[in-house]
């Protein structure tokens, strides 16, 4: 799966639309009512996974194999 293809795990937007502006990865989705989504993605703590971090879709993958590993 590409960037493109992962849901921000914060807003719910596709991660393709998080732009790199220096510190932070910000949203330029419009939200519901028409106004620029207000999600930033902060570099600092997604560490070496880089923004695939706050990928929804790779955190329920790993939730899912730490539950059958009994860690969770």
């Amino acid at each position: 799966m590409e960037k493109e293809e992962y849901t921000c795990v914060v807003c719910g937007h596709p991660l393709s639309a998080h732009i790199d502006e220096g510190e932070y990865w910000r949203c330029h989705c419009l939200g519901p009512d028409l106004y620029q989504c207000e999600c930033h993605l902060p570099k600092e703590r997604a560490g070496e996974e880089g923004i695939l971090y706050y990928a929804l879709e790779l955190r329920i993958k790993k939730k899912i194999e730490e539950i059958k590993e009994g860690r969770a």
